[in-house]
């Protein structure tokens, strides 16, 4: 995408007659974790998203949108309806995304092990969530496909799912920012912020995805024209949605940095340490200020697709890169024994060169 990113580590300077075991102390206490890294983000980036875009598509049928004309395809002699499955395909992305999960945990026994501790791990309770959301999304998708049309009893049934289904949905786009929240001694993470900040976020992109979805069936069904109230609609929605992110955003670093300690040195490392490219170009410029000039653009000149489709890419990257971010920015709090061990290494420092 354009941006190479690095998990940075501080270069700590004790002096080298000390003991190698206070050296190796002191290096860990002081540098960003290392314990998750890429694999993490693109869990939390596809979860969340797939989340956002099947609550985004969902509220869109509930409100009565359609995409017409309705397109089938038939496969081994089954038609398949698109209409709605366009807009319930979310799932989908929630199912790819959690293996990664498993990937980041290093060893399976180790995730499955969590999973039998919903009382103790967020891990396990995390797997009970993503799990129903992503069966009951799947029923959903495949009834909207095999049968989009119901009736009587079946029609309540269907819809007492579809509401269990984005409560789930919900559930799911909170977890991917409550998972890093539960890890106390990350002050960056341990924020009500965050969860907060991942849902907004999980519905920016999640609208976004779901209006390059209807761009691409209307270039399927040949119908552009009749899809634009919908993909106007979505894109006034993800407008405020942007908005609001942005502004959760700036209160999110404020808040962290005024805890003081790493929480001041995350905030720091992101705006202006190593991490400054990913969050000035990556987060701010993709994320934020070029979909917002674009979507200006577009709306001046409606005749031009590509510049929605830019839009998308954009800020698809930018909700990537803000998830990137803020694990690469984790820096753990130190306990009281920390620090006396980094008072005494540095004391000795001093009097070496007194």
């Amino acid at each position: 995408m354009g941006i190479e990113v690095k998990f940075p580590t501080y270069q700590a300077g004790p002096p080298a007659d000390l003991p190698v075991t206070s050296q190796e102390k002191l290096l860990k206490l002081i540098r960003p974790q290392r314990e998750w890294r890429w694999e993490i983000a693109v869990y939390l980036y596809l979860a969340g998203m797939g989340a956002g875009a099947y609550i985004i598509g969902s509220f869109l049928i509930w409100l009565g949108y359609s995409l017409t004309p309705s397109r089938s395809l038939v496969l081994f002699g089954v038609p398949l309806t698109l209409t709605h499955a366009v807009l319930l395909w979310g799932p989908i992305l929630v199912a790819i995304g959690a293996p990664f999960l498993i990937l980041d945990l290093g060893k399976k026994h180790k995730f499955f092990t969590a999973c039998l501790n919903p009382r103790t791990s967020w891990v396990a309770r995390g797997f009970i969530i993503l799990s129903t959301f992503i069966v009951l999304g799947l029923v959903i998708l495949a009834v909207s496909v095999l049968s989009p049309e119901t009736s009587g009893a079946g029609s309540v049934l269907r819809f007492v799912l579809e509401v269990i289904s984005v409560l789930f949905a919900l559930a799911t786009a909170l977890y991917t920012g409550v998972l890093l929240k539960s890890m106390r001694y990350t002050p960056i993470w341990n924020t009500p912020l965050l969860p907060t900040l991942f849902l907004v976020s999980a519905l920016s992109t999640g609208s976004m995805v779901v209006v390059l979805s209807v761009m691409s069936y209307g270039l399927f069904a040949s119908s552009g024209d009749s899809l634009l109230p919908l993909i106007h609609g979505v894109i006034r929605v993800e407008q405020i949605l942007i908005l609001i992110e942005g502004f959760i955003l700036a209160v999110y670093l404020w808040t962290v940095n005024r805890k003081g300690g790493q929480g001041r040195s995350s905030v720091h490392l992101l705006l202006f340490g190593d991490l400054k490219w990913l969050f000035w170009g990556g987060i701010v410029a993709l994320g934020f200020f070029f979909p917002i000039i674009l979507e200006s653009l577009y709306s001046q000149l409606p005749g031009y697709p590509m510049l929605l489709v830019l839009t998308g890419l954009f800020l698809l990257c930018g909700g990537f890169f803000l998830r990137t971010g803020v694990i690469a920015a984790g820096i753990k709090e130190q306990f009281p024994m920390h620090r006396f061990i980094e008072t005494k290494i540095s004391l000795a420092f001093m009097q070496k060169k007194m």
